[in-house]
């Protein structure tokens, strides 16, 4: 259990810790996009090496599927009602107004809920896997705490009521973090392969709403080898693990 409360710490430390950089310093659009890319190859290659095998092996192919699929579904769901809430400031067709600031924190809550499950579960079934998803969820967490610290003081919020709320989505993630690890500590290991898909599934979809195409709005055609490189990454660490 140390294991688990240590590595969801680290996640938490990730996302305050980018949203204080964000709020106290200006850094250049393209860095900020350079990291985000980085971090969207991982987070596809944990899920793909890590996830989505372990769930071909507890639930077997057509399970992993459906699964997959259904936590795509779930995700992209729920994004659209952030959408029309107006937390995607790059989605500005499907915004009804501007940018509101509970909306972003909405986002933010959305986007981590599935990579925080997903690290919980992750921690039950070892061979490295719990690692991998900790490295892929840190490079993805800090560049988001910066760009959403960045929406935030454009919608009008303080630096310090900014950390303060980040403070409040990491702790969500924590909790996220733990209760995938517990909730799912006693279940059948068929359930457990099944909600490593569905888990897997969310965080493609939200990786491909979110994180990519905000890297290359702020960075270009660049990002393209920098998100190949983040995916080589975790495929190295894998064949370690």
């Amino acid at each position: 259990m140390s294991q688990v409360i240590s590595y969801g710490l680290i996640a938490a430390f990730a996302l305050v810790g980018g949203a204080s950089l964000g709020s106290y310093f200006k850094i250049k659009e393209k860095i900020i996009g350079t990291f985000m890319a980085f971090g969207a190859g991982t987070l596809i290659a944990a899920l793909s090496f890590g996830l989505l095998e372990e769930s071909y092996k507890l639930a077997g192919l057509s399970h992993t599927i459906w699964a997959f699929f259904l936590g795509g579904l779930v995700f992209v769901f729920g994004d659209y009602l952030i959408i029309r809430l107006g937390g995607r400031g790059h989605k500005d067709i499907y915004a009804t107004d501007k940018t509101q600031g509970f909306a972003i924190v909405l986002g933010a809550i959305l986007d981590g809920i599935p990579e925080s499950l997903a690290m919980g579960v992750s921690l039950l079934v070892g061979k490295g896997l719990g690692f991998l998803m900790l490295v892929a969820i840190f490079l993805s967490n800090f560049p988001e705490g910066i760009t959403s610290a960045y929406d935030l003081l454009k919608a009008g919020q303080t630096k310090s009521k900014i950390i303060g709320i980040w403070s409040l989505v990491a702790v969500s993630g924590f909790v996220f973090v733990i209760l995938g690890y517990t909730l799912f500590g006693h279940i059948p290991q068929f359930i457990l392969g099944i909600t490593e898909a569905i888990a897997a599934g969310a965080l493609l979809a939200m990786v491909a709403s979110t994180m990519m195409p905000e890297a290359y709005q702020e960075s270009g055609l660049f990002v393209s080898l920098v998100t190949v490189l983040g995916f080589l990454v975790i495929f190295m660490l894998s064949k370690e693990a």
